[in-house]
């Protein structure tokens, strides 16, 4: 029978919008052992989503998707830690075996994930539904200890006080309370990530300017550009072939500030990346446009606001992951997504100004 208070690892290095994925999961660990400790170890990159869950007591992350597969400075350093806490399971929500290696060196009593965990009477290979969305593999995953779902809506906490600190900086830009603002986040942070996610994924400036020129001079909404530094490119162009005034953030906020940015927004159009997660979490309207990605498995799900995914099925997509990725020279996924549709997404979830 499982312990009352059973001491958790939860193991996801992914992303912003895997690590968000995963919270679902955290949900329902806390309500089925609500003595249970919690331990979620995740990239450094997305540490922040997870530092002020209150259903986790412990987050410590490892640098994004660079695990060494020998015994690096990094891995004894999180492995020592791990083994102090005597853990009773393991939950392995990736499956390459850097990560199965490091989770089984951990010594829990017992190992449960998705990828090749070895034999042995503690180790359960849990199955990866292609078909099913990855908060919900990820609940079935854990079946086996007991857990119950809890619903599979992300969760995304931050300080308070950032909401009145972000509200000061927007009167200071001229952004009343109550006055209709719309987030536009175009890019992908180039640094970050390969150079075919970046081509990829993303939709022609053009359009962008025409969707922001449209928000500013029909759905009367004030246009707030957002990004990571090395998206600042990217939005200074599209700010300037739009020829109308909207605020340009993209670089000048820390994860977060976005966080609070994008609970403030009436709604947030977006790519396939983290921030549309962030907006699924937070319950802010959003439009996401989606291309390469496997769109079962990673487009955020409506639960605590209301979610459009705009995506077009071509003979050659989902190609993530897949050789065709790399190869591609023309993201036909993403040009299929007009100008006019996304517009007609913004107009029928846009609340109606206050």
């Amino acid at each position: 029978p499982a312990r009352s208070s059973p001491r958790v690892l939860i193991l996801r290095a992914g992303a912003i919008g895997d690590t968000l994925m995963a919270t679902p999961l955290v949900r329902a660990l806390r309500r089925t052992f609500p003595a249970a400790y919690l331990v979620f170890l995740c990239s450094r990159q997305a540490h922040d989503v997870l530092r002020y869950n209150p259903h986790l007591d412990e987050v410590t992350s490892l640098g994004y998707r660079h695990l060494s597969p020998w015994l690096s400075f990094e891995k004894l350093r999180a492995l020592r830690h791990l083994r102090k806490l005597n853990l009773d399971w393991a939950l392995v929500l990736e499956s390459h075996r850097d990560f199965t290696d490091l989770a089984r060196r951990a010594r829990p009593a017992r190992l449960i994930g998705y990828g090749d965990l070895g034999v042995g009477e503690r180790s359960d290979r849990a199955a990866f539904d292609p078909h099913r969305h990855s908060s919900e593999n990820h609940l079935m995953a854990a079946q086996s200890l007991g857990v119950q779902p809890a619903g599979a809506d992300m969760e995304l906490y931050y300080p308070g006080a950032l909401d009145e600190t972000l509200r000061l900086r927007l009167a200071r830009l001229g952004i009343q309370e109550g006055e209709r603002l719309v987030g536009v986040h175009p890019g992908w942070g180039g640094r970050k990530h390969p150079p075919e996610d970046t081509r990829l994924r993303s939709w022609p400036a053009h359009r962008f300017a025409d969707v922001v020129r449209w928000l500013f001079t029909r759905a009367r909404a004030r246009v707030l550009l957002t990004g990571a530094r090395e998206d600042r490119t990217l939005t200074d162009l599209i700010a300037r072939l739009s020829g109308v005034s909207c605020l340009n953030l993209a670089g000048e906020l820390s994860l977060l500030e976005l966080a609070a940015v994008v609970r403030r927004l009436d709604l947030y159009l977006t790519v396939d990346s983290g921030p549309a997660h962030m907006a699924a979490a937070l319950g802010t309207p959003l439009v996401a446009l989606w291309g390469p990605g496997i769109f079962e498995q990673t487009a955020p799900l409506a639960g605590r606001g209301p979610v459009r995914i705009l995506h077009h099925r071509v003979p050659c997509a989902p190609c993530y992951g897949t050789p065709l990725m790399k190869s591609c020279q023309d993201n036909i996924c993403m040009k299929r997504i007009e100008v006019g549709e996304v517009c007609s997404s913004i107009e029928q979830l846009l609340p109606q100004p206050k």
